[in-house]
């Protein structure tokens, strides 16, 4: 017996001297910063964690602190619009997922406070009174975070005959004033707003009097939105009028969220003057027509427009597997409705030419994941698009990056068109973080060039450009990529309708950018396509003659629509 314990004794030590080779553990660490936009009350928030070594998917809640939260990816940043200024504890949270074995683990939190305060704004507008006389009307136009109302507007005309005015905060007119001057000529016309809360703001503008001659107006309205399937989208028709029945020279627009255009006319143009935009979020927003005439008259006006929120939405996440070039993805799609309606169907296209819907059946709703093999390296766009029951479609894309098995560096880019003539282009790297990159380089085909990731270019001439990107890390490894864009300038209509007014024939002569297949629709007045077809389009002219006959008469809205195009211009069926 003695000597099995002596045995063992030995045996102890000799385990507790043997070295420790387990691979230590490294923890997961959330932070992030924030940005704040005070005109707005808008935060953007930039995650910097930390993802450890342990096994597992990573997913981050992001906690606002008024009481609402949103999902992301582990590395994922989020935006967030705050009804009202205070101060704010913003947290967030970082879990570990392993499906595998339904497991969820908060790994690591953290939380920052977030100061939202009263910021307010002061402008103005004159439209066009009667001409008989050097007469202005002006309209203060009030603007304060919190929604807080004047309590006094006090004016300077420029003629040294000034006034202000007192309101209390259940007053809910128009704060007006109309003044005569003495005589034509140039002023500079200020207002001071002072909000109730003590907040006080300032503007003042240069306002021309002319003598007895042309008066105009401006005015505009709403149409049905040339992209039905996106709510955000909106259109708006300007609706000019001159007393010497002169036209537009130049059409301003400001949205009420910061992304205003101008649009310079001939004066042989004949068509409506419309406008497409799209709004980033629902709410309420103080739209602005400034119409210029030739001759010289100029009015404005501006109306309160709805946004409302979407019906439907998707979210999508995709997970990687542990091996860095392995060309299989799991997709996870995360449907919303508010009218919690269920979905019937999940579409997926993936990029490679392939694409898959799933199905509901009588005892499930289709499933929210689908897992698929990539056929190579490559930058791959995925989408999922959401068939909800009542007609509500949602659809949300991500990127796919599948690595090359030799790790060569690499990299792609893309563009997005923001004016007629301006082209926003973006750099995307492939790259080992070991290597970083050190350079961006543009040349843009016109002989112009620019350095940065992300780089914004007006082009002055249309036609094709070829632009190319180089890409530089700091072992000097070098990718060159160039892709070809079209621009159109803005003195060309790209859609023509004839006649207008119509009886049975329209025809349409369509200027396209690109060689594809584009969505034409016709849309009555309550927002329903009674008509819908299919073109392949040639880049250049195209024209067609469209069968009016059984539709009714009135307004109706043509759209031609592409994943790179999209245009669309009223006709009225007689």
């Amino acid at each position: 017996m003695r000597k099995i314990y002596g045995l063992l004794a030995g045996l102890m030590i000799m385990l507790a001297s043997l070295p420790a080779n387990a691979t230590p553990q490294t923890p997961d660490a959330a932070d992030f910063t924030f940005t704040i936009n005070p005109s707005t009350n808008n935060a953007v928030f930039v995650n910097h964690s930390t993802i450890g070594n342990e096994p597992g998917t990573r997913r981050a809640f992001w906690s606002f602190g008024d009481g609402s939260g949103l999902w992301t990816g582990g590395m994922d940043g989020a935006e967030h619009h705050y009804a009202s200024a205070g101060t704010y504890t913003v947290c967030l949270k970082i879990y570990r997922i392993r499906p595998n074995i339904n497991d969820t683990v908060l790994m690591s939190q953290v939380c920052k406070t977030l100061v939202i305060e009263s910021v307010c704004h002061a402008n103005f507008e004159s439209p066009a009174v009667s001409p008989t006389a050097p007469a202005k009307y002006f309209i203060a136009q009030p603007s304060h975070n919190q929604n807080k109302k004047p309590l006094k507007i006090c004016w300077t005309f420029g003629d040294n005959r000034d006034t202000c005015i007192q309101y209390n905060t259940a007053y809910t007119g128009t704060y007006s004033v109309s003044h005569l001057y003495g005589q034509p000529g140039t002023y500079n016309v200020c207002v001071k707003i002072f909000y109730d809360g003590g907040c006080e703001a300032q503007n003042c503008h240069s306002i021309t009097v002319q003598a007895p001659g042309d008066s105009c107006k401006a005015d505009y309205e709403r149409i049905p939105a040339a992209n039905t399937n996106d709510i955000l989208w909106t259109s708006f028709r300007a609706l000019p009028w001159n007393s010497s029945n002169k036209k537009p020279s130049k059409i301003c627009w400001t949205f009420g969220d910061n992304k205003d255009t101008c649009i310079n006319y001939g004066q042989d143009y004949t068509g409506p003057y419309v406008v497409n935009h799209h709004y980033q979020q629902p709410g309420q927003y103080e739209v602005c027509v400034k119409i210029n005439y030739y001759g010289g008259c100029e009015a404005r006006t501006c109306k309160t427009v709805l946004i409302p929120n979407r019906p439907c939405s998707v979210g999508i996440i995709q997970l990687t597997p542990s091996s860095s070039v392995s060309r299989e993805r799991l997709f996870y799609s995360f449907p919303h409705s508010a009218s919690n309606s269920s979905y019937e169907r999940i579409c997926w296209t993936f990029g490679d030419g392939t694409d898959t819907c799933i199905l509901s059946t009588a005892a499930a709703a289709p499933s929210t994941m689908v897992r698929h093999t990539y056929p190579g390296a490559g930058v791959y766009r995925t989408c999922v698009k959401v068939f909800f029951r009542g007609g509500c479609i949602a659809e949300e894309c991500t990127e796919v990056v599948i690595k090359s098995n030799t790790q060569l560096c690499g990299g792609y880019m893309t563009d997005s068109l923001i004016s007629p003539q301006t082209i926003k282009f973006k750099a995307f790297a492939i790259n080992n973080p070991a290597d970083p990159v050190v350079s961006f380089g543009w040349t843009f085909g016109d002989g112009s060039s620019g350095q940065g990731q992300e780089i914004t270019h007006t082009y002055t001439t249309g036609g094709e450009h070829r632009v190319c990107l180089t890409i530089l890390t700091q072992s000097r490894c070098e990718t060159k990529i160039c892709n070809t864009v079209k621009v159109n300038l803005a003195n060309q209509p790209v859609l023509q309708l004839s006649p207008n007014p119509a009886l049975n024939v329209l025809h349409a002569s369509f200027l396209s950018a690109y060689t594809e297949n584009v969505t034409i629709k016709i849309i009555n007045s309550n927002g329903t396509a009674v008509r819908t077809y299919t073109r392949s389009m040639i880049t250049g002219v195209n024209n067609w003659d469209i069968d009016l006959s059984g539709l009714l008469p009135g307004p109706y809205l043509l759209t031609i629509q592409s994943p790179r195009q999209m245009v669309g211009l009223v006709f009225v069926k007689q």
